[in-house]
């Protein structure tokens, strides 16, 4: 039979090896409670199923070096998470006499290159609908088809639903007075859902 201090001894140290573990498990479970909600809140910032953009547009024509200002509307859907996005645009640009409206869709591979940061690389066709007594950079009045690539680079700063971005994009046209290319670019604000 253990003395009197022995057991006051072992019960002790039962006692102290009881809280200690208890205290640890229930660290464990803040924890892994905090972590979860971290990665919660990291994974509704960053999905977004439809994206809408407004801001501006420019693009310089490679053959004349004449620049045409304008604005653009986006929309964009996430078709196969993290893989593939397929986005809608039309924008209007001024052009020495008259307008001109490129409209295309582009199918975009998304990447993610931080918290809040997308890069996603888009091809896809391309129509522009010219108009105006100098709609000559196209061919003169008309419709036409081509082809645009694009570099889109979005940023979600405020909490994953209101956004910016911004899109250099490359374009080729076949007017019948012959292919014509232009660079450019979109940027604006978005909004994600």
């Amino acid at each position: 039979m253990l003395a009197r201090g022995q057991r006051f001894k072992r019960s002790y140290a039962l006692g102290i090896a009881l809280v200690t573990l208890s205290s640890r498990a229930l660290g464990g479970e803040e924890r892994e409670a905090s972590e979860l909600r971290a990665a919660r809140a990291e994974k509704e910032e960053a999905e977004h199923t439809f994206v809408v953009g407004i801001g501006g547009a420019a693009e310089v024509e490679l053959g004349d070096g004449s620049f045409h200002p304008g604005a653009n509307l986006m929309i964009e859907w996430d078709a196969v998470e993290n893989w593939l996005e397929l986005e809608l645009g039309a924008s209007v640009l001024a052009l020495d006499g008259g307008i001109e409206v490129p409209d295309d869709l582009l199918i975009k591979k998304p990447f993610k290159l931080a918290r809040g940061v997308e890069f996603m690389i888009g091809i896809g066709p391309e129509l522009v609908h010219a108009s105006g007594n100098n709609a000559k950079n196209k061919g003169g009045s008309g419709t036409y088809f081509g082809g645009e690539a694009a570099l889109d680079f979005m940023f979600w700063p405020w909490g994953g639903h209101v956004g910016l971005w911004i899109a250099p994009e490359y374009d080729l046209l076949f007017p019948p007075s012959g292919p014509s290319s232009g660079v450019g670019g979109t940027g604006g604000v978005l909004l994600g859902w």
